[in-house]
């Protein structure tokens, strides 16, 4: 009886120890995949601000362009407007 006991608490002893290093080993690998976690939540936002940014610039850049676009057919047609008035003139008068 006294020999099953030893035995019990023996293997008991060593699960023990066995569950507690276990433990350490998986509180280990918990932190290292929460830093890299981490490293990739501030590498996205990095590019997620890298991303925004450059569309804000092509949406200023087109803007732009736009507005060139606008200010020379403006003028086109002011000097074609002109001219025709011109020419509408010339032949009634």
């Amino acid at each position: 009886m006294e020999q099953i006991l030893a035995f019990v608490l023996g293997v008991g002893a060593v699960t023990f120890v066995w569950v507690v290093v276990a433990a350490f080993k998986t509180a280990s690998k918990v932190k290292e995949i929460e830093r890299a976690i981490t490293g990739h939540r501030e590498w996205i936002q990095k590019n997620d601000e890298m991303v925004n940014r450059r569309v804000d610039q092509e949406i200023d850049r087109v803007d732009l362009i736009y507005t060139n676009i606008l200010s020379t057919l403006d003028s086109r047609l002011d000097k074609l407007e002109a001219k025709i008035t011109k020419e509408k003139q010339l032949i009634k008068g």
